[in-house]
């Protein structure tokens, strides 16, 4: 059996840390950072602020719906909304399920950290107690690497005997608890609990009184606000709807270029043709925001059938097209806009 006292003796985090790692901040999508684990094949990513200094972690687990009828609600609505009825990837999915989250509502925290002179017998200590899967790393407070279960169970496995299956909270246990890890000094018994607190009279303003009124008008407050989202949502859903199975009318191009010619007339050189919510296009208007020159891949219902008609009619006249993002509600892409452009 190896030796774990020897096997981690004079080792500290820095030298078990894998740096440098990707990170997310709070105020970054839910569906980014899903994308980004997806892309790396990780369960979890750090949350750091503007300075470096580590927040929490989102992780998978935080992608997870309590209700499965919501979730299955909500699944058929992006489904049916964003994708035209294309397949789409389950793992994908379940990212655009929290599209409207961001980092900072989802992530767990505080962080669980050390600095990267910690020795390793307390990393292994903090994730037998915790059950956690990594533990992040600091230099001078500022996010450094992550050590994960499989990285330190390098130090205290035998290279012969080590498994590329995915290391549980039990496994690692079990792994310590073989090699005799548990270095850590004891815990000091817990202090005596504290005398009771006299009791308070009947219809007496309390501090805590004063709290509950705040917590319940704060309550109220977010149950006005999720309403208003979802009526938002509603009526937005309602237009995509609508939109999908729209055409762009011969009246509404015979309109668009009278436009185009009163603009011309003061002096401007483009005119706005449509406008429609960023959910029309399947990927919710990211290449367009990026922007990505494959933009027009991403166009559904009205949108693409305009695309289509300028394509074939406008374009063979010396119009040129763009698009943007016009509106960022709560940071997300909102409404996108087309315009019929000349002159340059």
């Amino acid at each position: 059996m190896l030796d774990i006292a020897r096997a981690i003796e004079n080792k500290l985090a820095g030298d078990a840390m894998t740096s440098p790692v990707v990170t997310v901040t709070p105020d970054d999508s839910a569906r980014a950072a899903a994308e980004e684990m997806l892309r790396l094949h990780v369960s979890g990513l750090p949350v750091v602020d503007r300075d470096g200094r580590p927040l929490g972690v989102v992780s998978e687990s935080d992608f997870r719906f309590a209700d499965a009828a919501t979730r299955q609600r909500q699944r058929d609505a992006w489904v049916a909304i964003l994708t035209g009825g294309q397949d789409i990837a389950a793992d994908y999915l379940d990212a655009l399920e929290r599209a409207g989250e961001t980092v900072r509502q989802v992530m767990s925290r505080p962080a669980l950290a050390v600095d990267e002179e910690a020795p390793l017998a307390e990393v292994a200590d903090l994730m037998t107690a915790h059950r956690v899967k990594r533990v992040l790393v600091t230099r001078q407070g500022k996010l450094a690497g992550v050590i994960t279960r499989a990285d330190l169970l390098r130090f205290f496995t035998q290279p012969e005997k080590r498994s590329n299956a995915p290391v549980t909270a039990e496994t690692f246990a079990d792994a310590c608890k073989n090699v005799g890890l548990g270095l850590a000094p004891p815990r000091p018994p817990a202090p005596p609990a504290p005398p009771p607190a006299p009791p308070v009279p009947a219809g007496a303003v309390t501090a805590a009184s004063l709290k509950e009124l705040v917590n319940a008008f704060e309550r109220g407050k977010s149950t006005l606000h999720d309403d208003a989202q979802r009526q938002t949502r509603e009526k937005r859903d309602d237009v995509v709807r609508k939109l999908l199975a729209e055409k762009f009318t011969d009246g509404e191009l015979a309109h668009l270029m009278v436009l185009a010619r009163e603009a011309a007339t003061r002096g401007e050189s483009g005119v706005a043709a449509l406008v429609f919510p960023a959910a029309l296009c399947n990927d919710g208007g990211r290449m367009i925001n990026l922007p990505d020159p494959e933009w027009p891949r991403s166009l559904c219902g009205k949108a693409a059938d305009f695309y289509r008609r300028w394509d074939k009619e406008l374009r063979p006249l010396g119009f040129a097209l763009s698009a943007r993002i016009v509106t960022f509600p709560d940071g997300f892409p909102g409404d996108a806009e087309l315009s019929l452009v000349w002159g340059r």
